[in-house]
């Protein structure tokens, strides 16, 4: 595998856990103080997709399905 494609991993594992490329940029910058990713060493890289790998999947959001309310007003006497 070349850099790039684990790059991609690395950001497809973002996908999955809900982040943008703006929080993974804030996640490298806070965590290695590196301003990009391409400036990281491949050990970086490979603690940064561990860390990634190891977050739960983003939680799916449910449908709200709800019972429309029927105006009984006029039922009323």
């Amino acid at each position: 595998m070349d850099f790039f494609e684990f790059l991609k991993i690395i950001e497809s594992e973002c996908d999955r856990i809900g982040w943008s490329i703006d929080e993974l940029k804030d996640y490298v910058w806070q965590k290695y103080h590196k301003k990009s990713r391409y400036l990281m060493t491949d050990e970086q890289l490979w603690e940064l997709y561990r860390y990634v790998h190891s977050l739960p999947d983003k939680p799916v959001k449910k449908a709200k399905i709800g019972i429309p309310k029927i105006g009984l007003s006029k039922w009323k006497k």
